[in-house]
């Protein structure tokens, strides 16, 4: 017996060490597991707050301000001055240099294309200057339009590509999540040999893991969402308009489905925005979508394109008559008086319908045709629509 003690003394002494090195390595392991959940937690709360969409959006939205005002400064509607266009165009400029700072620079240095697209805008932009500063020239604002009429096609491709970088920088922490809760489940066997009392922490720490799980998803789905709709609106923005457009024309171009756009802005509407402020405009856009909405039938494809331009692409074949039979019910229902901030307002719409039959158009002319179609109703007074049913549209008709 008195052999027999210091062994068992000893063994003892083993199984304690044994029992504190596992103590320390469950304690050291959950303290790790610890700190690798809250890193991915702190590293998502930075993607959630990257500004690259909003940077990228922001800019579009500003761009087609110019457009308008630049339109409307051509045309000499609306009372749009030398002075406002020059602003505009320097809010712009204040835009575009933010594409190249901060989280938008790294986002623009981190592809060749995108760096190739802001390079490209940085050049355009220097290029219309001297035709923005001396806008009151002759022949300066129809030279600025053209040298400016790129960026409608270049910044709606960099919003898009922005809204999936940052959709893609979720989806790899949703996959390192995943890693994550595996590794988390495999520690919690182990510290479950260590003693029952760790169970409930780790229980709650993989409750805690697979929220995390639903919410990047669910973010991810979101973040899908608004890179294909309207932020304000909730209509199709114009990427997703263009995408749509893009798959009637092969309908039309292998099955010969003629389709029709109708192109529209609002009349009054940026009289109500100066008087009543951005936030009533932007109350009366959502109102204006909703109508359209409404409006239109279930396939059709009504989209915001910017500022208080809309489109919509009228989905199945589509004869003239049932073309303008939307467009009056469009022309009566935005028409009819809004009740905003203890008022009524009244504004109206001008539309321009064009109808696609030759395979042989591309996107860009439709929308010309749409606008040209447009741009006639308004000079005949406004609140009418006016079409074009043709063929074929030669560059200079559409110009």
């Amino acid at each position: 017996m008195s052999k027999k003690a210091p062994n068992r003394a000893r063994s003892l002494n083993r199984l304690k060490v044994v029992l504190v090195i596992l103590g320390a390595g469950c304690i050291i392991a959950a303290a790790c597991l610890l700190w690798l959940i809250a890193d991915r937690q702190d590293k998502m709360a930075r993607v959630s707050r990257l500004d690259v969409a909003w940077v990228a959006n922001k800019a579009e939205a500003e761009f087609f301000r110019l457009q308008h005002s630049l339109l409307a400064y051509r045309t000499g509607d609306s009372g749009v001055t030398a002075d406002d266009v020059i602003l505009r165009f320097d809010i712009v400029q204040s835009r575009f240099t933010m594409l190249k700072d901060g989280n938008f620079g790294s986002f623009i240095q981190s592809k060749e294309d995108t760096k190739a697209a802001a390079d490209r805008l940085d050049e355009i932009r220097r290029a219309a200057e001297p035709f923005i500063y001396g806008i009151e020239k002759p022949g300066a604002p129809s030279q600025a339009a053209t040298i400016l009429a790129p960026i409608a096609m270049i910044l709606p491709h960099l919003v898009g590509t922005a809204n999936q970088y940052v959709a893609d920088l979720i989806t790899d922490n949703h996959v390192a999540l995943m890693g994550l809760h595996r590794t988390f489940t495999l520690m919690m066997i182990g510290m479950i040999l260590c003693g029952f009392g760790l169970i409930a922490f780790m229980k709650r720490q993989n409750d805690l893991l697979e929220d995390a799980h639903d919410e990047v998803q669910d973010l991810a789905k979101n973040l899908t969402h608004l890179a294909h709709h309207d932020a304000l609106t909730g209509l199709a923005n114009r990427v997703l308009f263009r995408q749509c457009l893009d798959a009637d024309l092969d309908k039309l171009r292998t099955q010969g489905e003629p389709l029709t756009v109708l192109y529209l802005d609002l009349d009054g509407f940026k009289q109500v925005n100066d008087k009543l402020g951005h936030a009533t405009g932007d109350e009366l856009l959502r109102i204006v979508a909703k109508r359209l909405q409404n409006t239109v039938r279930a396939n059709d494809v009504p989209a915001r394109l910017g500022g208080d331009e809309f489109a919509i692409l009228l989905r199945d074949p589509v004869s003239v008559n049932i073309a303008e039979t939307i467009s009056q019910r469009i022309i009566a229902a935005i028409s009819a008086p809004i009740g905003l901030d203890r008022q009524e307002i009244t504004i109206g719409t001008s539309i321009g319908i064009f109808m696609a039959k030759d395979p042989g158009l591309t996107h860009d002319e439709i929308m010309r045709g749409a606008d040209k179609a447009l741009y006639q109703a308004k000079s005949e007074g406004r609140g009418r629509y006016r079409s074009f049913d043709v063929v074929t549209l030669p560059d200079q008709q559409v110009a």
